[in-house]
This record gives C-alpha cells, structure tokens and sequence, in this order.
C-alpha cells in the first residue's frame, strides 16, 4: 500500500468518522431542541394553568364579595323594614281601645301612693283624666306630671329616687330580638 493510499485511507475514515460525528451531534442538537420544546411547552402549560387558577380565584373572591355585599344590603333593608313595621305599630297601638285597657293595667300594677307619673305629649293630652279617674278609682293618691317624655307610648313612675319604665318603647325593648324573629319569619315567607 502507497502512501497514497494510506492518505486516501485516512482521509476517507476521517471523512467517514466526521459525517458519523456531524450525524450524531444533528441527532443530539435534534433530541436537545425537541427536549427544549417539550420543557416550554410544559412550563408554558403549567404557567398558563398557574394563571388559570389565580384569575379562577380571584373571580370566585370577587363573587364572594360581591354577594356578601348584597347580603348586608338585603339584611339591612330588612332591618329598616323592620324598625318601620315596629314603629308603625307602635305609634298604631296607642291608637287603640286596647291601649287604655293597657294604660289601667300597667297603673294597676305599678302605681303607690305619692308616685309621679310620667307621659309622652300625646298621651296626656288623651288619657290624662282617664289616668286620674283610675288613681281616685283605686284610691291613689299619685300625680300625673305636666312634664312629658320622648316615648311611644305607656308612662314613666318616679317615687322619690325609684324610677320604674311602664312604657311600650321598654316592653319591646326586652322582646326585640323575639319580636325580630317572628318579623323575619314573616317577611320571609
């Protein structure tokens, strides 16, 4: 064998070796790129889920905000409503022929001798001869003040420094919250 030969031999194999080499780094640079691809395309995945998920969460907070906002609406339009029914029928008690029958009652029940009673306005213009018939009735010797109160309805006694609450402001007062449920029952039927 001539150098030449030999030369053309080697040439050949290092040809040879070489496209192997090239052959293997395209395959190589081949599998990287596609290796490549598939890592974005997963973390562009699972960013884009990433991103689903907090916009999803922040729509559902937002809902939730949103309905508990109109919860404290509908609850405070229902308050008001019922502070109304209980002012009107407050103000619609005083009106009737039951509300004397009360006013004897609670004298009955609350009045001694040398007590101070107390009315609002409308009251005493109304009931005050009424009040006094029933203190001479039931022989008790009892004032009713020319002074009034800021009441709906019933009186205030005073006896020295005792100070008993006959009114219908505190009698609801200590039913309220049954007084609200019964309303609530009502209103949301």
């Amino acid at each position: 064998m001539g150098v030449e030969k030999i030369s053309q031999k080697i040439i050949s194999d290092a040809e040879a070796e070489a496209k192997e080499i090239i052959k293997k780094a395209k395959a190589e640079a081949k599998q990287r790129l596609k290796e490549a691809e598939e890592f974005t395309k997963k973390h562009n995945k699972q960013h884009r889920i990433a991103i689903e998920k907090a916009i999803e969460q922040e729509k559902m907070q937002h809902i939730a905000g949103v309905n508990l906002d109109i919860k404290k609406e509908i609850l405070g339009a229902k308050r008001a409503m019922i502070d109304k029914i209980i002012d009107d029928t407050l103000t619609s008690i005083t009106e009737t022929p039951e509300y004397k029958n009360f006013l004897i009652k609670m004298i009955d029940m609350a009045i001694e001798n040398d007590a101070e009673i107390i009315l609002n306005k409308e009251d005493l213009k109304k009931n005050k001869t009424l009040i006094e018939k029933e203190l001479k009735k039931k022989n008790i010797k009892a004032k009713v003040s020319d002074k009034t109160i800021n009441i709906k309805g019933g009186f205030i006694v005073k006896k020295g420094k005792i100070t008993v609450d006959c009114t219908i402001d505190s009698i609801v007062t200590a039913k309220h919250d049954e007084i609200l449920m019964k309303i609530n029952r009502l209103i949301s039927e």
